[in-house]
């Protein structure tokens, strides 16, 4: 395995393959019936005719899991296998987490080309233009770049640099764990949501650090100075969970 060192401990990285060769060698499964771990688990909860089935949530992870591992097992790795001992960022908690990390996005958009003939494609962030149509193996019959500025009456850009108490606050990787940076953030927000009478939308540069800072909001009363003026909302990667 290859690791790299940092501050949550040696994290491991393999092929699909590597993996999948270690996991034959130790125990007595074979690599060519987990390709149909996924459809034969979801066949079964059919079957069955199992009504709850976020039960099965974590179940049906792992299948899919063994399915895309055996899957695109062979030829160029699509995937990589990376393994942590620690994936928490929450000081004295133990998290330790496997991942199935796709390294070709076309995997993902392809049965989209597949289902529909025209797709539109757009984003603020798709920059160069010329380098995804590479990556996501396909050729566009219209390629657009549109300038646009921020420098409009609408829009009011600000940097802040300093907390109600003068402390520097950064979103800098180092400076992410500073209990001074996280509470001047938390305080900003308050004061922000308790003078704008719409909605308010924080944006986190990873949901890592969003649970990180959530959850030092909550021992700091943060969040419940917030839901004096605002309904609270927090995004999860769980769609339904989100939605609830």
């Amino acid at each position: 395995l290859r690791a790299v060192k940092g501050p949550n401990g040696g994290v491991q990285s393999e092929t699909p393959l590597a993996f999948l060769h270690r996991m034959t060698n130790s125990t007595s499964l074979e690599a060519k019936p987990l390709k149909f771990a996924y459809s034969r688990l979801s066949s079964l909860l059919r079957t069955l005719q199992v009504s709850n089935l976020d039960d099965f949530n974590s179940l049906s992870d792992v299948a899919d899991f063994a399915t895309l591992l055996s899957t695109y097992s062979e030829g160029v790795a699509k995937f990589a296998i990376i393994m942590e001992p620690n994936a928490s960022s929450i000081p004295g908690a133990s998290d330790p987490m496997i991942q199935l990390a796709c390294l070709d996005a076309s995997l993902a958009i392809a049965p989209l080309f597949k289902r529909f003939g025209s797709v539109v494609i757009t984003s603020g962030t798709l920059s160069p233009i010329d380098l995804y149509p590479k990556l996501l193996q396909f050729q566009p019959r219209v390629s657009e770049s549109l300038n646009m500025s921020t420098f409009r009456p609408c829009i009011r850009p600000l940097i802040v640099t300093r907390g109600s108490d003068q402390l520097t606050v950064s979103t800098r990787y180092e400076d992410r764990g500073d209990m001074g940076v996280v509470r001047n953030y938390g305080a900003m927000l308050v004061e922000l949501c308790s003078a704008i009478p719409d909605g308010v939308v924080a944006f986190f540069t990873s949901y890592s650090y969003m649970e990180s800072i959530v959850s030092e909001w909550d021992a700091m009363g943060v969040l419940r100075r917030l839901t004096r003026s605002k309904l609270v909302f927090i995004e999860t990667k769980d769609v339904v969970e989100t939605t609830l």
